[in-house]
């Protein structure tokens, strides 16, 4: 990992930049994870919300259900007849009202009528609703609404055992409606022998209306903690994460330094070799014609004006060399005066004449 980030990052040498490189996308992974993760929690709290509820509406079906087979069983109970319990107008039965002794009038409940009260009394104590519904009802306040009808039709042809949905109700809050079937048995033909029903066929359904604003409250709640938990986790994650991504670009921005030091050092020994050579042919020739000239002077002979020319050239040349030396020098070592080391040309060449 270290020689690829060499490659790339050759001239960074920053550790609190390298961090970031680094970083930012690591954390940007790591913000898509958590995000990821908190969907997937809400999704699990949504499905266990539905599921809870569920689990609610068939506790009520099924306490409803042994209350209706407990009168069916006894044929019906009489109540006293008051101005909230009224005799069914659609119940046919020539016992449906009785009088006693002493003039009380008494009205036959059937399981139909009873749900209804029961379903008044929940609903006004607690919010929830529940009723009977068929394709073919007696009562006409029974008629399925669309919902119904398409559920009551997927239980009639055995394409479903119950089904359920959530909708918004008049004042917009959440309701849940759950519906599940009410089969014909042998307490049922009291009521329905001329009806043609058979032993196990389904007469009609119970619908169930929950009130979600409770549930809603306790979901939120759930969401809410969620999200704290698992961005607190992700925090921390991060936290630790930039910690280790620091520390391993201190130290990789450490070793690039070092390559910087070892490239820029080789760099001067070769420039240094390369002007070594560049100036000894200018002053192997200076060094040649000041011999020739000391000769000639001992000779009494003068320096010759194209033995002058020849001085004053190869100066010139030593002189551009020198130039581009420092050109170069000043421009590519200008970043690294500060805080770096420089080598001593002078101790250096003066070692190497002694070696």
């Amino acid at each position: 990992m270290i020689k690829s980030a060499k490659k790339s990052f050759e001239k960074e040498s920053n550790p609190l930049r390298l961090t970031i490189m680094f970083l930012a996308p690591l954390l940007l992974i790591m913000a898509l994870f958590v995000v990821s993760l908190i969907a997937w929690e809400r999704k699990n709290i949504d499905e266990n919300q539905i599921a809870d509820l569920r689990d609610v509406a068939r506790a009520f079906f099924e306490q409803i259900m042994v209350t209706r087979i407990w009168n069916s069983q006894h044929g019906g109970v009489y109540v006293q007849v008051t101005e909230n319990t009224p005799p069914n107008p659609f119940l046919d039965d020539p016992h449906r009202e009785i009088v006693t002794a002493d003039g009380k009038r008494f009205t036959k409940i059937n399981p139909a009528y009873m749900t209804r009260e029961m379903s008044e009394i929940a609903n006004k104590h607690h919010g929830y609703k529940f009723r009977v519904v068929s394709l073919r009802p007696i009562n006409p306040s029974n008629f399925p609404d669309e919902w119904e009808r398409k559920a009551l039709t997927d239980l009639e042809t055995g394409r479903a055992k119950e089904a359920m949905t959530v909708f918004r109700g008049y004042h917009g809050a959440r309701l849940f409606k759950y519906i599940a079937p009410i089969q014909i048995d042998d307490p049922c033909f009291k009521c329905h022998a001329s009806e043609g029903y058979g032993h196990g066929d389904i007469r009609g359904a119970i619908n169930i209306t929950i009130p979600m604003e409770n549930s809603d409250a306790i979901q939120a709640m759930k969401i809410r903690r969620s999200i704290i938990s698992m961005t607190a986790i992700g925090l921390l994650s991060s936290i630790l994460l930039s910690t280790i991504v620091y520390y391993l670009a201190r130290r990789l921005s450490s070793e690039i330094s070092k390559n910087i030091e070892q490239e820029k050092l080789s760099a001067i020994v070769e420039l240094s070799g390369a002007t070594a050579h560049e100036l000894r042919q200018p002053m192997t020739v200076v060094q040649g014609v000041i011999s020739l000239t000391e000769k000639k002077a001992q000779d009494g002979k003068p320096m010759t004006q194209d033995e002058m020319d020849m001085i004053k050239e190869q100066c010139v040349r030593m002189n551009d060399i020198i130039k581009k030396m420092l050109s170069i020098t000043s421009y590519k070592t200008k970043d690294y005066i500060k805080g770096k080391k420089i080598v001593d040309l002078d101790g250096s060449s003066s070692d190497t004449q002694k070696d």
